[in-house]
This record gives structure tokens, C-alpha cells and sequence, in this order.
């Protein structure tokens, strides 16, 4: 009922009428003005999940952050809230930054949150850039902090704001065109950030924040910072003189974070926020960026690589700032025949406004020298673990091309967080077809072992290629999630004595199998040890086994701390005949030390360690909690299906479920250091269960095979899959020529050939009637180098390519494919034979190498759909290799013939007749 139904106007003189029109219009506006307010609050964040929104920018006081996480109590109203710790020293500025998109530095633009510390003198503040104001050192617009309301309520929590910055804005202007001279241009300023300075004297204080709100966030004009407006040649001026040296410096700026190891995800779909927690700085977009992944960037202080777009979009050119480099070569091999295109787009890339440029990366497979003078920034992708080379031959590989690059260009390392594509396809495709559940693990040590081993090389950025979500919901992704996690962990702790280190060469090892890093620096040496007893992409840790690092006099007198449980544990060195040694019990996969002359880097590896302890522990508990339990059900099924023998059956996963028992007390404790102790002691003795388990289901073993269940670690879906390993139940060889008897080879629908590097490498294909495994005839490939220098390895050194008459197969059908192989030669890392087909890739295939007798090799496939299926060779390197009897079968149960039913002779009881 409203006042006019009342009558109550009616009863007013005109004056007093008028003047309850304005009370009430006054009232209701200011109602609407409040309910407006608090139901669309631009920017509100009430600081209550994981991860942390605050992050140090700076300070000059040479403040750090011992420790950040959320409070679930500890907020306004005994709410959830952020507690962030610091340490500093003498100063003024401790900056914590919250990042918000691009608006206008207008009076009306405000800012409060809620803080809350021990001691007063925390200040709130909004960041404010200059973007067409470059700073040398850093490449980025240049930036200042206006600041409002100070903390001074000690011990309780009070809200501090800051509002009407345009006139404190005009005053921190002057002050930058002072510094930076009257040519700097200061036009269209921005605010990207509310900043609380959180230094309030030496020591350590401890924050608490919550309840975020930014109100009057009007975003930038679509014309800011655009980059082709016609004074676009003086837009960069700082001084006279210096534009040309500022356009170059934003070129060649880094394209990896210096002082760190960036750490990069190959980008699916996933909340970049969510990104962030699992210790990532920044992601790899596979299409161009567009206003929504930018946004999400700022919000969650991700850095982006990604595609360049066609042309630069002035729609999405306020919020550049996240990103940090153009990657090219997306979707296609950038080798020796895309050097032309590449040079055209990257001719195009440098004609954008200045606004657009970033460094330029890219991941060539050859032509390294060529991409180099191209590039800002290499990535090289490091082989596929299922490819089984050794840590050696990797290793081997890396310097061999670094040595090419030198020092003039950053080089990253590509690591494959996942099995194939083509092999998670079919392992999927199996265990639909045979009711299998879907596989749930895979080797995520080997990925491991494979990220710090490539530390030796010290890489400036490591990038974990992804071709699935991390968020799908499937077990096998949420293994994957907990696993990069760790890993990032690891690397985030000792990257500290790795961005500087210069590779040394290692102590000898005695006792089990592994492989040493050492990288030193200044007075400190850093070890690595990974595990050399691996089986394709299946490891080995040291379980049971003693680890003896053995030191020379100079290494003696030093002190060691062991890392590997994020803890930083002193190990005192044992004297022996020979010298003096550092013994390791049941080492882990990957054993970290710090061997120093300066006692005090303990304390340095001991912060450095906490920092991500906690989040290590949880994930390493999960992933061998799980391992455990997996191992278990897969030994379980297999004896129930009689695909093992019973007398087969392993005790180790008994074993590691009673020291996961022993260690749940400690856990629930929140005892970091033996948590992960004993996790990894369970984890060891599980690896090992699975290793054994995958033996008593491969019967053709130690024959070169390859069997998607197995490689990948489904031993639940290969336990069913398991008859199709013996001979019975194949059906005839489909490839009629493959008997390779006869000289008319190459022809249509036969056999095909072809030739690479035809200027460094001569090759040549004989028909050979002498020396055939079985028949008149065989294949030989034979490749050698045209100088002096040996043939790469990899991609990068294949020759030669053969392919077989293609074979037509039907979706869901199981296939197995065998060859009769020999090899000579082929000395250098990642060379020989390459053995694949055309439904499992490059990336399932077999190196074959240093065979000098006839081997059987053996791919098992599944068609995940109606194909034309080849049988590819490729020579990879110098060296000779001869194939004979390359057959294709397809699975046909019903050739089974059906087993003899087993009656019974006697009775089991005297006089008590069988029952039917």
C-alpha cells in the first residue's frame, strides 16, 4: 500500500508536501543506493578458500614470506580468512598485491579490507601503472602505490580503505616525471591492484586479512595503450634519446621469469586459480587468448604463453598483462621444412604495435642453430618414457644440444605428464570392450625421475605437456593432479641452488642403481639422485637397498643435509678403508643432498624446505595410499582369475599397507618429516608389487614387447586382457608380404620407402638373400654419416622410413604385430630402430638397439575405430638394422578349441557317491 493510498499527502500544505516528497524520494534513493551496493559489489572476495590471493611484490626491506595459508576460524566473525607471515628486516615497504583487471584511478574507485595484526602499521593501497612508461630493468610499465587508511587497532580486526586517489595520483606523478624526465608519458594510468603494506617493524608479524570489497571499478577506455595511435614512436619515451633502447629491451626481454625456475602447464580447460595451487607460475594456451582467460589470469597471478593471434584485437588490449610470450609452432613439428614459415611469421610478430610484442618461444625438433637465431626462447621435449632410454642417454642428449645453442638463448624442458594420447585411447577402448574398469594410475615416477634429472642441464623453465584436463574427474587425472603437485614441490624447494649452478661432475655411487647430479654454487654443492632400474616407464626405488655416495677429502669436510623429506636432516659421513662415504638406506627414487662448507645452510635448506612441506606430505601420502591399495585389489583379481599362479603372489603389498598403518598416527599428528618417510617407504615396496605383478602377466617377457595395459600400468584391465598373450586364439597373418622373400618390394599397396637429410647421411635399402632369419630373403637399412661428426639421435637423426602394405581392421578389434629385427651400430643416444604402427604413433614405439642375434618384437594394439593399419620402421642414427617375418594377426577367440572337461576319478569321501 503505498503513502498515496494513505491520504497521507493530501492532509500536508504545499510547503510541508514538497518537502516530504524530498524526504522520501531521499530515502528511497538512498535504500536502492545501499541494497545496489551490497547486491552488486563489484569486486567482493571473502578470503576464506585455498590458494592464497595475496602475494609479495616487494619490499626494501628484504622481507620473505615464512608461511601463508587460510585460517578456518580466524576471520571477521570467526569466519575463514588468509594469515600471511612474514620476516623482515629494517625498512618501510612490505607490499602484498591482490591483482584485479584494469579500471580507471577515479575518486570513486574504493578499496576496504579487513585486517588484523599484533602490531599496527599495515596501510592499504591501489597500484597504479603507467603503461606507456617502460621501466629498462624490467621491461614493465612502470608502476606507483597511493595509499589511504593505516592499521591502528592492534590485536582486533578493523577495516582500512582507501577512496578519492586522483589528487595523491597528481603528486606521485610529478614525482615519476622527475625521476624518469619531462618526455615521459603518462597518459592513461590504470589500477591493476590493491596493495596492503604489511611492514611494521623488523621481525616477524603475522597478518590476518578478509573481507575484500572494491567498489566504482569502471574498466580502461578501449583506446588505452593500443599501440597504433599516431604518436606511437614517442609513447615509450622515458628520456630523450632512449626510445629505441626501450622498444629493444621489451623485446629482448626474457621469456622465462629470471631467478627462478618457471614452471608451466600445458593449459586444458582447467581454473587457473586452481592451476596456481599445484605450484605452477603460469600455463600454455593451445589457441589464442581471449578477454575471459586474461581476466582469470589477473585474478589468479598466472602468467600465460600462448598463441599470437592473426592480428593484434583492441578489444583484449588492456589486459596484455599476463601475458608473457607468443609460442608458435602449435599443432605442427616445427623442423627443418617450417623454418621458412617460421621466419614469416616472426617477421610479422615484430611489426605489432610495441604494446603486442613478448618474447617468442617455440619447440623445434631440429634445426636447433637455425631456430635459435629465430627465437627468444627454446622448449625441447624430451623423449617419451615409454621409449625406455636410459637417464644417461637423455642427459647424453641434452648437452649434445646445448652445446650446439650455447649460451645465447633460454632453453625450457618439455615433459610429458601423461601416457600417450594414442595409448590411453586404447587401454580405454579395452576396457570398454572387455568390462574392464577404467584404468585409474599410470607410471608417474618415471615423470619424476625425468623432471629432476633434467635439472643437471639447469633449464630456466620446465613445461609439462598435458593433452587431457587435470579437472575430468577421472582417477587417473586426479593421480596426475597430485603428482605434478609434488613434483612442482620438489623442484620449487631446491630451485635455489639449481638457477645459478654450474653441473659438476658427481661423486661415484656404490650399492643400488642410480644415477648422480651435482650442480654447485658459490661454497654449496647440490645432489641429485635418481634411480636407474626402470623397465620401459615402470621404476625401481631402493628399496631394501643401501645407497653409498662416496666422497672425496675435500668433500669430506663438508657438512651434508639430506632433503628428500622436505626437511633438511644432517647426515654425518662414515669413515671407511677407502675413504669416507654418506650412507642412504632405502632410498627413494629421488634422493636430494646439499653437501657445504658454510655451516649455516642448514638453517637456508631448512626454510626452504618448509615452505612446501605440508603440501608435499598430502600428496605423497595420497599417491602411495593409493598405489597400495590399487596394488592390492590388482593382485586380488589376478589370483581370482587364475591369471597368475597362486604361489606367485607377492607379500610387499602387505608389507607397505602395515606401514601405512604404522604411519597413520603420525599423519592425523601432522608429523611432516616421518610422514613422508614412511609414505615413501610404502610407495617403494608397492613400485616393487606392481613391477612383479606386470612380470607374472607378460609371459613373452624379457622379449621386446609392447603392450598398452602394461605400459601404461592398468594391471586390473591386463589381468582380463591376459589370454591374449599366449599363441592360441590369433588368427592368420593378414600382411602376405611381410615374409619379405622377394626383390619386387616397393610398388603399389607394397612396400614404401623414404629418405631424409639426404646431405649429411647416406643411406641405402637392400633386398638380402644371405643372412635371413628364415627364407630366401630380408630387408636391410643401412645409414651412415657423410663428416666426421656423428648422427643425432631422435627425431633429428631418422634417415630412413619404411611402411608396409596397409591392412584394413575393424573397430574394436585386438591385433598383434611381430618382427624378426637385428642391429649393428647405432652407438649415440636415442638411435636405432624404431618399430611402430599407425595406431599407436611414434610414441608407442620400440628402440631397438645393440641386437646383434635375431629378437622378436611384438606390439599389441586395439583399433579404437575402422582403420587402414601399417607397420612403420624407422633408422634412427647411424647404423645398420635387418628385418625378416613382419606378421599382423587379428584376435579370433572363437579358433580357441574348448578345454577338456575335468571330471573327477574318486569320490572325495569313501561310500559317498558323487552328486550331480
Amino acid at each position: 500500500m503505498s503513502f498515496l493510498q494513505l491520504g497521507f499527502f493530501e492532509r500536508l500544505p504545499n510547503m510541508q508536501l514538497r518537502q516530504a516528497l524530498r524526504i522520501a524520494c531521499g530515502w528511497i534513493a538512498g535504500l536502492t543506493w545501499l541494497f545496489a551496493t551490497a547486491a552488486s559489489a563489484q569486486l567482493y572476495d571473502s578470503l576464506d578458500a585455498y590458494p592464497p590471493r595475496w602475494h609479495l611484490q616487494g619490499s626494501d626491506c628484504e622481507a620473505r614470506v615464512t608461511s601463508q595459508g587460510h585460517l578456518a576460524d580466524g576471520g571477521v566473525n570467526a569466519g575463514a580468512c588468509e594469515n600471511v607471515t612474514l620476516l623482515s628486516g629494517n625498512g618501510t615497504e612490505a607490499l602484498l598485491v591482490y591483482p584485479i583487471e584494469p579500471v580507471q584511478p577515479l575518486d570513486d574507485l574504493t578499496a576496504t579490507v579487513s585486517v588484523m595484526s599484533a602490531k599496527s602499521g599495515a596501510q592499504i593501497g591501489l597500484r597504479v601503472r603507467y603503461p606507456y612508461l617502460i621501466d629498462p630493468d624490467t621491461s614493465r610499465p612502470v608502476s606507483v602505490v597511493v595509499y589511504g587508511a593505516s592499521y591502528q587497532s592492534p590485536s582486533e580486526f578493523a577495516s582500512i580503505g582507501i577512496g578519492a586517489i586522483e589528487r595523491e595520483l597528481r603528486l606521485k606523478s610529478v614525482a615519476v616525471r622527475t625521476k624518469y624526465g619531462s618526455k615521459a608519458d603518462l597518459q592513461d594510468a590504470y589500477v591493476d591492484g590493491v596493495v596492503i603494506n604489511a611492514y611494521s617493524g623488523a621481525g616477524r608479524s603475522a597478518l590476518r586479512i578478509d573481507n575484500l570489497r572494491v567498489n566504482g571499478l569502471i574498466p580502461v577506455r578501449e583506446g588505452i595503450a593500443t599501440g597504433n595511435r599516431p604518436t606511437e614512436t614517442t609513447v615509450l619515451s622515458m628520456r630523450p634519446g632512449q626510445q629505441s633502447q626501450l622498444e629493444n629491451s621489451r623485446l629482448a626481454a626474457s621469456a622465462f621469469e629470471p631467478g627462478k625456475i618457471t614452471r608451466i602447464l600445458e593449459h586444458n580447460g582447467e581454473p587457473l586459480s586452481w592451476i596456481r595451487s599445484l605450484g605452477f607460475d603460469a600455463v600454455l594456451l593451445s589457441k589464442p587468448p581471449d578477454a575471459d582467460i586474461l581476466s582469470e589470469a589477473i585474478r589468479s597471478r598466472v602468467l600465460i604463453y600462448a598463441p599470437p593471434p592473426t592480428s593484434p584485437n583492441p578489444d583484449i588490449q588492456a589486459l596484455l598483462e599476463p601475458i608473457v610470450g607468443w609460442y608458435i609452432g602449435a599443432g605442427t613439428a616445427l623442423d627443418s621444412r617450417q623454418v621458412d614459415d617460421t621466419t614469416q611469421t616472426i617477421q610479422r610478430l615484430k611489426k605489432w604495435p610495441s604494446r603486442w610484442q613478448r618474447p617468442i618461444i617455440g619447440a623445434p625438433s631440429e634445426s636447433w642453430r637455425d631456430y635459435a637465431s629465430l627465437l627468444n626462447a627454446i622448449i625441447e621435449d624430451l623423449p617419451h618414457r615409454v621409449r625406455g632410454l636410459s637417464g644417461d642417454e637423455e642427459l647424453a642428449q641434452m648437452i649434445q644440444r646445448r652445446r650446439k645453442l650455447g649460451d645465447r638463448i633460454p632453453v625450457a624442458v618439455g615433459i610429458v605428464s601423461m601416457p600417450p594420447q594414442t595409448m590411453l585411447r586404447q587401454v580405454e577402448a579395452i576396457a570398454e570392450a572387455i568390462g574392464a574398469p577404467e584404468p585409474q594410475r599410470f607410471h608417474w615416477h618415471a615423470m619424476w625421475l625425468q623432471a629432476m634429472r633434467s635439472l643437471e642441464v639447469t633449464p630456466t623453465a620446465i613445461l609439462f605437456r598435458s593433452s587431457r584436463s587435470l579437472t575430468s574427474g577421472t582417477s587417473l587425472d586426479e593421480q596426475r593432479a597430485m603428482a605434478l603437485s609434488y613434483v612442482n614441490r620438489m623442484i620449487a624447494m631446491i630451485s635455489p641452488w639449481v638457477i645459478s649452478a654450474t653441473p659438476m661432475t658427481p661423486p661415484p655411487l656404490a650399492g643400488a642403481n642410480y644415477h648422480c647430479t651435482r650442480l654447485a654454487t658459490n661454497q654449496t654443492d647440490l645432489l641429485i639422485a635418481t634411480s636407474t632400474a626402470h623397465r620401459g616407464s615402470e621404476v625401481l626405488a631402493g628399496d631394501g637397498k643401501t645407497l653409498d655416495i662416496l666422497l672425496t677429502p675435500a668433500d669430506a669436510a663438508k657438512t651434508a643435509w639430506r632433503l628428500t623429506h622436505f626437511s633438511a636432516e644432517r647426515i654425518t659421513p662414515e669413515l671407511t678403508p677407502s675413504g669416507t662415504r654418506l650412507r642412504i638406506v632405502s632410498p627413494d627414487a629421488t634422493e636430494i643432498l646439499i653437501l657445504s662448507s658454510d655451516p649455516s645452510m642448514g638453517g637456508h635448506a631448512s626454510l626452504s624446505s618448509q615452505r612446501f612441506a605440508r603440501q608435499a606430505a598430502l600428496d605423497r601420502w595420497q599417491l602411495a595410499r593409493n598405489l597400495v591399495e590399487q596394488s592390492s585389489q590388482h593382485w586380488q583379481t589376478a589370483t581370482a582369475t587364475r591369471a597368475v599362479n597362486r604361489q606367485a603372489v607377492s607379500n610387499l603389498t602387505g608389507v607397505a599397507q602395515q606401514t601405512l598403518a604404522e604411519a597413520e598416527p603420525m599423519f592425523r599428528s601432522g608429523d611432516i618429516d616421518s610422514t613422508l618417510r614412511m609414505a615413501c617407504r610404502a610407495d617403494a615396496w608397492a613400485m616393487r608389487s606392481e613391477w612383479q605383478l606386470a612380470e607374472a602377466l607378460m609371459p613373452n617377457w624379457p622379449m621386446r614387447v609392447s603392450c598398452p595395459p602394461v605400459n601404461m600400468g592398468a594391471s586390473e584391465i591386463q589381468t582380463i586382457w591376459r589370454p591374449l598373450m599366449d599363441d592360441l586364439g590369433w588368427g592368420r597373418n593378414l600382411l602376405t608380404s611381410g615374409n619379405l622373400d622377394t626383390k619386387d618390394l616397393i610398388g603399389s599397396e607394397r612396400w614404401s620407402f623414404g629418405k631424409r637429410l639426404t646431405t649429411t647421411a647416406q643411406s641405402e635399402l637392400l633386398h638380402i638373400t644371405r643372412g635371413a632369419y628364415e627364407g630366401p630373403g630380408a630387408l636391410r637399412a643401412r645409414v651412415t654419416s657423410l663428416s666426421d661428426e656423428p648422427l643425432p639421435g631422435g627425431y633429428e637423426g631418422t634417415v630412413v622410413q619404411i611402411q608396409s602394405p596397409s591392412v584394413r581392421v575393424s573397430a574394436g578389434r585386438a591385433i598383434r604385430i611381430d618382427a624378426k629385427i637385428r642391429t649393428l651400430g647405432f652407438g649415440a643416444p636415442h638411435q636405432g630402430l624404431l618399430m611402430y604402427d599407425s595406431i599407436g604413433g611414434q610414441p608407442m614405439g620400440i628402440l631397438i638397439r645393440g641386437q646383434a642375434d635375431w629378437a622378436t618384437v611384438r606390439l599389441y594394439r586395439q583399433a579404437t575405430e575402422e582403420t587402414e593399419v601399417h607397420v612403420m620402421f624407422e633408422v634412427i642414427g647411424g647404423g645398420e638394422a635387418t628385418i625378416d617375418d613382419v606378421e599382423l594377426r587379428i584376435w579370433e577367440p572363437a579358433k580357441i578349441p574348448p578345454s577338456p572337461m575335468i571330471r573327477p576319478i574318486a569320490d572325495a569321501v569313501p561310500a559317498i557317491p558323487n552328486r550331480r
